[in-house]
């Protein structure tokens, strides 16, 4: 039996163009980039200071 796209029913719809970022998404970019920033600051503190007594 031959596989052909058209025996099953329509073909789907096109995926949708990309749309630009909007303001909203602002927030998802920037929490995620601020926690691992602050994170690199940790680390690198703790190890300038790791001997200091």
């Amino acid at each position: 039996m031959a596989l052909v796209r058209g025996l099953r029913g329509p073909a789907p719809a096109p995926r949708p163009k990309a749309t630009p970022m909007t303001g909203s998404r602002i927030p998802g970019l920037l929490v995620p980039a601020a926690l691992l920033l602050a994170l690199v600051v940790g680390v690198c503190w703790y190890w300038r200071h790791r001997g200091d007594d």
